[in-house]
């Protein structure tokens, strides 16, 4: 299959995390591909052209010749299993149900930190409310989880979950939160990847979204 072209439909401002993961998994896998932007708009959802392609209509949009795909992490996996060196995901079993657990967890919880500091933040500065104590507790949650990491060796070495968390870290590091030593030092590290920083310096509009995005 390596054959067919392969586009990745991303929200146009390029600042979802869950485009980024898609992104610099094909980035890390150095696969040629190309982004297509769709323009969301709030409250309209993805273009009606991808509908007809996609069985559950979403941004980001994976193709892949004939073949379509939405939900990030279906796509990550699809990429891993259909490209599968270099990895994003580690080879042993239990690190890899660890690296997965931690990228599910991400996208499914944390909403009230994600409603409060939707990660458009981290590139476009904007006037934000202290946090609320329910995305103050997801806050810590998530620095706790990176402290583990840092101290436990559960994942020795870089995997796209760490490409996650450090787009998740941005949410808080960019407006204002505190982060200790061990936690700013991983946050440092992801910054610096070049697939991530593939995707942090991607050409943008000028001007914020009108809407935010997880």
């Amino acid at each position: 299959m390596l054959a067919h072209p392969i586009t990745l439909f991303v929200d146009g401002y390029f600042t979802s995390t869950w485009d980024a993961g898609c992104f610099v998994t094909l980035t890390e896998k150095q696969l040629e591909f190309t982004t297509a932007r769709a323009l969301l708009r709030d409250g309209q959802g993805v273009p009606a052209a991808l509908h007809q392609h996609t069985a559950i209509a979403r941004i980001p949009a994976f193709q892949h010749g004939d073949f379509w795909l939405t939900e990030s992490l279906a796509i990550i996996e699809y990429l891993e299993d259909a490209f599968p060196t270099p990895a994003v995901l580690p080879a042993e079993p239990w690190r890899r149900a660890r690296a997965r657990q931690i990228m599910i967890w991400l996208r499914s919880d944390m909403r009230a930190l994600r409603e409060e500091r939707p990660w458009q933040f981290a590139i476009y500065p904007g006037t934000y409310a202290p946090l609320s104590p329910a995305a103050e507790r997801d806050a810590r949650e998530l620095c706790d989880l990176v402290t583990r990491l840092e101290t436990t060796n559960e994942l020795p070495h870089w995997t796209i979950a760490h490409a996650d968390l450090t787009f998740a870290l941005m949410r808080i590091a960019r407006t204002g939160y505190p982060l200790a030593d061990a936690v700013q030092a991983f946050l440092v590290r992801g910054i610096a990847r070049p697939s991530v920083r593939a995707y942090l310096d991607h050409p943008r509009p000028p001007n914020p979204p009108p809407y935010a995005r997880s």
